[in-house]
């Protein structure tokens, strides 16, 4: 008998023998001790080889792709053989190492899961061995132990659960009459879509369900609120937990412990047999999507897990995606529709602050916004402030000569920790200690230009000392439960108000806050990417719909020196009908998604030089498979047929260093998938033998910087 054995490492399958003493203890599914390089590798065996020397050359290795490690390039092909590559593509015999040990008595991946990790690996052009990876807890695989959960709910207060009203009931209504289906639950912030989910749950009798939230932030609240309604039946899943909870979580789900999985990106693949729902809240976020590694998005691959299991999913959000709501105008998904607050709520007042004209007391404040801060605050309601820039200032500049200190590894400038005195890097987490004089021309006048969530901070704690006030951003909640605990003392109104980066502005229903506020608007607005103005919109929407969820109407201010802006239109009048219009007509005209589909190659090398050299080699082999000479064919299999694609470089990343890698970069656009990936499998094929470079492919991109 012989197996194919999947790693958690960037490969594909291996095949192996399976002695006569194991052959009846092997399935599909099952965990297996095996022999790898000069130790032994816990792996899954996903299939059966009749042939392995056929299967062995057929499978051969997945394209380049994602980042290397030792284990990636251990064999140059995937097979658990002692033969070099000569022998294997002469087709010679083949000596297979033999697995060891068969670990389970019963299948540990259902092979629903398998089907899900195989599919994520391809539609990626990656390896399923990387998306067993991320599927799995590194932990199954090392044998650890289970840890006890530092989070007890013996302290949760029942939720009051209201009537539904007849928005909410029709939408349920239509959920829980059908057995498959994609569902965009469209509904306004403060619409009850939550109990919309609760209760779709409720109705799948013995089935599970998973429901995936954008944010660490938000699992507090909502972890609350499934708690309050089904126990101990909750398993959940975020960065929060130590290696061990996240085992006792997984085993849960695994041995069928509880009916929801609830969490963030990775909980997609939460190892359920039996499911029939998966729910997607605030569907639109970017945190949806993995930067590093499989580039995968957890909203896509939920719906693939839907299409393969032939089960029901609902996406939520205020403010879709442009995608989602495009297919669900189309039809391709079911348009579900909350228009109006639970209870008739009031929908917040807008108002936008023009800075060019307001008074100011501070660089990031009006005396406006001060005053109505000081009000709530007097009324006994909390606020919440946005700023999407944490750190106290984005650099340090040098008034005599103009020199900002940079990260030497990247090629962004460093943002000014006032908490630390250090100057940080938000890409590769490198800091540096400023000096008392310019290292250019020893001057000694510096200044803080810009503002971040730690200035503004200060500036409100000097200006109204009387405020309790706490910050919510990736350096005050690196600590375990810190989320955690600002939630808990927003809830408990230990706090006036909450300011920070976008955290506070996701999903968070804090009835007492009746004002919410943004300080630098302009911050996002001009970033270069297509999808800048759609995300201002998502943002800032998300943000107002904080503001008056309780009994008092809610007010919202966005200070700006833009205020012009078309995007401030549509967020004043809470119109995403009128944004996605407008929007929807730039796409089309560009033919960006939905009317096109991305794949974003990029290239990495850690010299410039040998950067901009190999890239002229790469750039003559792409020209070359795409126009091949007269009478000739392309490169074997890879000549591409590019009258539907369009190719944008290749040319430096717009963030051109990175952790030490000088970064190239080339969009493939079109509107034929199939044509678009064997592009960029063509791609791949033709650099594989260029040492000096690192290839990454990103398919469907959010982030083109």
């Amino acid at each position: 008998m012989h197996v194919q054995v999947l790693f958690p490492i960037n490969a594909e399958a291996f095949t192996y023998l399976v002695p006569d003493e194991l052959q009846s203890k092997v399935k599909t599914g099952i965990r297996v001790l095996a022999p790898f390089k000069k130790g032994k590798k816990v792996g899954i065996v996903v299939g059966f080889d009749k042939d392995p020397s056929v299967a062995v050359i057929a499978r051969g290795q997945s394209p380049r792709s994602n980042l290397k490690t030792d284990e990636d390039i251990a064999t140059s092909r995937n097979v658990g053989t002692r033969n070099d590559k000569n022998e294997l593509n002469d087709k010679k015999e083949i000596t297979l190492k033999t697995i060891e040990a068969v670990l389970d008595e019963e299948p540990l991946i259902p092979e629903n899961l398998l089907k899900l990790i195989k599919w994520t690996g391809q539609y990626y052009i990656s390896t399923s061995g990387l998306a067993l990876k991320n599927a799995v807890p590194s932990g199954i695989f090392e044998g650890k132990k289970s840890g006890k959960s530092r989070i007890t709910y013996d302290d949760i207060r029942p939720v009051k659960i209201l009537n539904l009203n007849s928005e909410q009931k029709k939408a349920l209504s239509e959920i829980t009459n059908v057995q498959s289906g994609a569902f965009l639950l469209h509904g306004v912030t403060g619409s009850g879509k939550t109990e919309v989910y609760l209760r779709a749950i409720e109705a799948l009798g013995d089935k599970e369900a998973i429901v995936l939230v954008p944010e660490i932030a938000l699992t507090a609240q909502i972890i609350d609120r499934f708690r309050s309604r089904f126990h101990e039946k909750v398993a959940f899943f975020h960065s929060g937990l130590s290696p061990g909870e996240r085992i006792s979580q997984w085993w849960k789900i695994r041995n069928g412990d509880v009916k929801v999985a609830l969490g963030v990106r990775s909980a997609v693949f939460a190892p359920f047999k039996n499911l029939g729902l998966i729910v997607i809240d605030e569907e639109h976020e970017a945190s949806y999507k993995q930067f590093e590694g499989l580039r995968y998005s957890a909203r896509d691959v939920a719906l693939a897990r839907a299409k393969i299991e032939g089960i029901k999913i609902v996406l939520g959000s205020a403010t879709p995606s442009m995608e989602t709501f495009y297919h669900a105008k189309k039809g391709n998904i079911r348009y579900l529709e909350l228009k109006h607050r639970i209870e008739q709520k009031p929908m917040p007042r807008v108002e936008i602050i023009d800075m060019t004209k307001e008074d100011k007391r501070a660089l990031s404040y009006s005396n406006k916004l001060l005053s109505v801060l000081k009000e709530n605050v007097s009324r006994g309601h909390q606020s919440l402030i946005m700023l999407n820039r944490r750190g106290y200032s984005p650099f340090l500049m040098c008034t005599d000569c103009g020199y900002t200190y940079k990260c030497p590894a990247c090629s962004i400038t460093l943002t000014y920790h006032k908490d630390t005195k250090t100057l940080n890097c938000h890409y590769c987490n490198s800091y540096l200690e400023p000096q008392d004089f310019c290292p250019e021309c020893k001057g000694t006048k510096t200044k803080y230009i810009g503002i971040g969530t730690q200035r503004i901070e200060e500036e409100l704690r000097a200006l109204i000392p009387e405020l309790s006030l706490k910050r919510m951003d990736r350096d005050t909640t690196k600590r375990k439960l810190a989320h955690y605990r600002i939630v808990k003392d927003m809830e408990e109104k230990k706090i006036d108000v909450l300011l920070g980066t976008q955290m506070v502005a996701k999903g968070h229903d804090f009835p007492d806050v009746t004002i919410a506020a943004v300080v630098f608007a302009d911050v996002a607005l001009n970033l270069p990417d297509f999808r800048s103005s759609e995300r201002t919109f998502q943002l800032f929407t998300q943000l107002a719909g904080r503001a008056g969820r309780g009994d008092v109407a809610g007010e919202v201010y966005i200070q700006t020196y833009e205020p012009l802006h078309y995007v401030f239109d549509y967020v004043r009048n809470h119109d995403y009908e009128g944004f996605y219009k407008k929007e929807i007509e730039l796409r089309k005209e560009l033919s960006y998604p939905p009317f096109g589909k991305l794949i974003r190659i990029i290239l990495s090398f850690k010299n410039k030089d040998s950067a901009v050299k190999t890239m002229k080699d790469i750039s003559k082999r792409i020209e070359k498979i795409i126009h091949p000479p007269l009478g000739k064919g392309g490169r074997g299999d890879y000549q591409v047929n590019i009258s539907d694609i369009e190719i944008l470089g290749p040319a430096p990343a717009p963030i051109e260093k990175i952790r030490n890698y000088w970064r190239w970069h080339l969009i493939l656009k079109g509107k034929n998938s199939k044509s678009l990936r064997h592009t960029a499998l063509g791609i791949l094929e033709i650099t594989k033998d260029i040492k000096s470079v690192r290839i990454d492919v990103d398919v469907d991109p959010i982030n083109l910087l």
